[in-house]
This record gives structure tokens, C-alpha cells and sequence, in this order.
């Protein structure tokens, strides 16, 4: 079993379109991490998710 992590997120209110994108990203990311599933597939995933986050306003 993996030790966990405990890691503190702020989010700036001065910006707040960099800091959704930023805990947007974190968060896909470590879910992906969950998965056993190949690194390729996991680089896929992130690219689309991304592209998704951008297409909806995002940066």
C-alpha cells in the first residue's frame, strides 16, 4: 500500500482562470494516477481532458 499525501490547495482570487485550470489539471491527473493502466494511454487522457477543459471557456 502507497503512503498517502496530504497537500493544501489555495486558490487565487486575483486569478481565478489560471487557478481553475491549474486544480482542473491536479485533479485529472491524480485521479488518472488511480488507474493501472499504460502511461500512453494515461498521456491521452490528460491531452483530451485539456482540450475538453479549453473548449468550455477555460484558458
Amino acid at each position: 500500500m502507497s503512503k498517502s499525501r496530504i497537500t493544501k490547495i489555495t486558490y487565487a482570487q486575483d486569478l481565478p482562470a489560471e487557478s481553475a485550470v491549474w486544480i482542473q489539471k491536479l485533479m485529472t491527473k491524480l485521479l488518472l494516477n488511480e488507474l493501472d493502466i499504460d502511461f500512453s494511454v494515461k498521456t491521452k487522457l490528460l491531452e483530451s481532458a485539456d482540450r475538453r477543459f479549453r473548449l468550455k471557456g477555460g484558458l
